[in-house]
């Protein structure tokens, strides 16, 4: 009985799992789609032909950014829904394809991969979209346990590390590689991060290539491991 009974919890919670990642769901004949939430109530009301390519919802399930594109249209949107009353609080062109989305108390996060390399986060308003604050990093590290983003690069001429509040962008504190390796003796014309790892509450560790300041060792790449806390 007692094996019976926990086959039907397990059933159950994969079932309430699966309905649960189902909830918002895209649906329509090709010409027009639209979002509902639980299969039967239409979210979205887009004309004909209007192309969804992504939608986020927000964990307390009261909102949700739409990334879409109206037909021929030249650029994408991105709408604000409220769920609680599924009308439209903002909408606005946003700067290049979505790749997430982050909700705080403060701020919609909205990221997007910079054409020239990197990452982008735009701290946008929740009442209009508008953007408030930005975070570009061409090696993010997002800790969601520290709220901590860090921002590292693969650049040779950039040589910091920049730690930032996630949930507002406040930045919190920059670290110089060179002058941290100086402190090492070891002397060198710039550095580059290869990765990033969480090794407890707010520490972390970052390889960390580099190459001398010394004739005839400029163009041999050097790595080292260093661990900092914030």
């Amino acid at each position: 009985m007692k094996k019976v009974f926990l086959i039907f919890i397990l059933i159950f919670s994969v079932s309430f799992l699966f309905s649960k990642e189902l909830k918002y769901k895209i649906k329509g004949p090709s010409y027009n789609k639209q979002i509902y939430y639980d299969n039967n109530n239409q979210i979205t009301n887009f004309a004909n032909w209007e192309r969804i390519d992504g939608l986020y919802v927000s964990p307390d399930n009261t909102k949700m950014l739409v990334w879409h594109r109206p037909d021929k249209a030249r650029a994408y949107l991105i709408t604000l829904y409220d769920l609680k009353t599924n009308s439209i609080i903002a909408e606005c062109e946003p700067g290049m394809a979505c790749s997430g989305v982050r909700w705080t108390n403060n701020y919609l996060i909205y990221i997007w991969r910079t054409t020239g390399g990197g990452t982008r986060f735009e701290y946008r308003n929740y009442n209009t979209l508008a953007v408030e604050k930005t975070i570009q990093a061409y090696f993010p590290f997002e800790s969601e346990p520290d709220n901590i983003l860090i921002g590292a690069s693969f650049n040779y001429c950039e040589n910091d590390i920049v730690f930032y509040d996630f949930s507002n962008g406040t930045q919190l504190k920059t670290i110089n590689l060179i002058k941290e390796l100086e402190q090492k003796d070891i002397y060198v014309s710039g550095t580059f991060v290869t990765d990033i790892k969480q090794i407890g509450t707010r520490k972390y560790q970052f390889d960390v290539s580099y190459y001398l300041n010394m004739e005839g060792m400029e163009d041999k790449e050097f790595q080292i491991q260093l661990e900092f806390e914030i």
